[in-house]
């Protein structure tokens, strides 16, 4: 009998619980559940493909298939739902307003991403004056 050893075994992604890895980082039912969600949207997308809708926001994608707002966003971070990204459009983290991600964007809209490097920038700014002042107003040694 072989021993058990926990090479095989990690913690799912979305539940914590601890199952043998295949080849997801999410345990069987949560897969299920996870590829059920994947085809509810992408039958969607399917649907509405052939009518030429550009996009869907995604509290309005999650009213139509029951999918939770966080759960499409996990999706769509996570590349689940290839070749349907372009008709996705999120809401901002920050403000609230709707816009259309590209590659980089994150989860801001471009002008509270603006905002927010300079509010970064500003704060490591203020950290080296700090920092300059700190070491200018050390004793010296003899």
């Amino acid at each position: 009998m072989k021993g058990l050893g926990l090479m095989g075994f990690e913690n799912c992604s979305i539940c914590g619980k601890l199952f043998e890895r295949t080849k997801s980082n999410l345990c069987p039912a949560c897969y299920e559940i996870e590829s059920k969600n994947i085809k509810k949207i992408t039958d969607y997308f399917q649907i509405f493909e052939r009518m030429k809708t550009k996009s869907f926001s995604v509290k309005d994608l999650s009213a139509v298939t029951g999918v939770k707002i966080q759960e499409i966003e996990r999706l769509y971070r996570t590349n689940k739902l290839r070749g349907y990204t372009g008709f996705i459009d999120l809401d901002c983290k920050l403000c609230g307003n709707n816009f259309k991600p590209t590659m980089f964007s994150g989860v801001f809209c471009k002008p509270c991403t603006q905002r927010v490097e300079k509010v970064i920038k500003e704060l490591k700014e203020s950290d080296r004056i700090f920092e300059k002042q700190i070491v200018e107003e050390k004793p010296k040694k003899f």
